[in-house]
């Protein structure tokens, strides 16, 4: 079964090249959206596995891309979140993250990595273009990692397996969940310890003791 995406831009050529790529990945993009409103419309009326959108739509209802993140991850939390955007600021792409976003595709970045940012989201990985990966690297350095969330017992668990080399699909069978419950629970854990990224999760797991 191929994989089903909502694709949301308001620049034309975005939505036209970017559902040509997808598609030429073998991916199914089942429907465009050009605005807030007509995506959340889709999200209910089609089914679907990756939402992918542009940060920033016009719209008349609401203009706040962060707002749109969290009423997407509220409303469909079965479907992975990618955000297109522009925005190169670290504060701006952790608080999009945070607000439930799994993946991050910066717009200069060739069309192609819409399928592969797809395709990691839905395996329940976090995805970044690797410009915006430095950018969150650069702050990680800078940063003083604080959290007031304590890791659940079954999120420490995950972590620890995730860390250790087993992939999610592993996990799921061992602790006889499923895929989409165990990616659940690692995006939930790396927020609490505000990580954004897979490869910044080992580091972080080794210096604060969770392996």
């Amino acid at each position: 079964m191929s994989l089903k995406v909502i694709l949301a831009d308001d620049h034309p050529l975005v939505a036209i090249g970017g559902s040509l790529a997808l598609g030429t990945a073998g991916i199914d993009v089942v429907g465009t959206a050009t605005n807030p409103d007509e995506l959340i419309q889709l999200l209910r009326e089609l089914p679907c596995d990756v939402v992918i959108t542009d940060f920033l739509m016009p719209s008349e209802s609401q203009n706040d891309g962060l707002t749109l993140i969290e009423n997407i991850v509220r409303d469909f939390p079965k479907i992975s979140l990618v955000i297109l955007t522009m925005i190169d600021r670290a504060s701006a792409l952790q608080a999009m993250l945070a607000r439930g976003a799994v993946g991050i595709v910066d717009k200069r970045a060739p069309m192609d990595e819409l399928a592969d940012a797809a395709r990691a989201v839905d395996a329940g990985e976090t995805y970044l273009s690797e410009s915006l990966l430095r950018i969150l690297d650069e702050a990680e350095k800078t940063a003083t990692p604080t959290t007031d969330m304590p890791l659940s017992p079954r999120e420490s668990d995950v972590i620890r397996m995730f860390v250790g080399g087993m992939s999610l699909g592993k996990i799921a069978e061992r602790e006889g969940k499923s895929v989409k419950t165990i990616s659940r629970q690692k995006r939930d854990a790396m927020r609490k310890l505000g990580v954004h990224h897979d490869s910044l999760l080992g580091q972080y797991a080794r210096d604060h003791g969770l392996i």
